[in-house]
């Protein structure tokens, strides 16, 4: 890891025994731990939430369930986080994490493609994180957007695409389909009026939306 970036995650707040465990058991028992968001990025994805503290909250993509661990930490009292996992696979591992997590009762667990589900979701949705199929970004976006509140907040993890976002079909074979897709996305995002954003170099990219309206 980088100094500076280890730096960081020396001089931020630990992770508790439940995250810890739970963070060790997605290593242990899932074939490709590194789809999980790290501890760093669920102390982000924990506060951001517990600010907002939504009475709904969405999760499109869910992996093992360690994120949504976190993003529930700050649902309201009454309120719920929709977790959309398009992989039956990871259902019981999810639903453990969020007994393990002491958050089962704030999770609603969605099995099924996310184009699907997004359409039967609340409205006025107050926090949604986004971390699933690339290839459909564009889309999660505009049928999360008429869906959230004034004031609330949509990110979209992995957009700096491993750097890949800086490259161009002329200079490079790594722009491929998912890049093009990230940096069209990236710039609609930028000049959307609806919306105030920032992307932060955190993990691979996080991207920040403010609904304005």
């Amino acid at each position: 890891m980088d100094p500076l970036n280890q730096y960081c995650e020396n001089h931020s707040s630990q992770p508790d025994a439940t995250l810890n465990d739970i963070y060790r058991g997605i290593a242990l028992h899932t074939a490709n731990p590194n789809m999980a968001s790290t501890p760093y990025q669920g102390l982000l994805l924990q506060m951001l939430s517990q600010m907002v503290q939504p009475q709904v909250a969405v999760e499109i993509g869910s992996f093992a369930g360690y994120g949504a661990v976190c993003i529930a930490r700050g649902v309201a009292h009454g309120g719920t986080l929709h977790v959309v996992e398009v992989d039956e696979e990871y259902e019981e591992i999810i639903l453990t994490n969020a007994q393990r997590g002491g958050v089962a009762d704030k999770i609603n667990l969605h099995i099924g493609a996310a184009l699907n589900v997004i359409p039967s979701l609340p409205n006025n949705i107050d926090f949604a994180f986004v971390d699933a199929d690339k290839e459909n970004y564009e889309n999660y976006y505009h049928l999360l957007l008429p869906k959230m509140r004034s004031g609330g907040l949509i990110i979209f993890d992995n957009m700096l695409w491993y750097g890949r976002v800086l490259e161009t079909p002329e200079t490079t074979l790594r722009c491929d389909r998912s890049t093009r897709i990230l940096q069209h996305l990236n710039q609609l995002i930028t000049q959307d009026p609806r919306v105030t954003n920032i992307l932060l170099p955190i993990r691979d990219g996080l991207m920040i939306v403010r609904v304005e309206s």
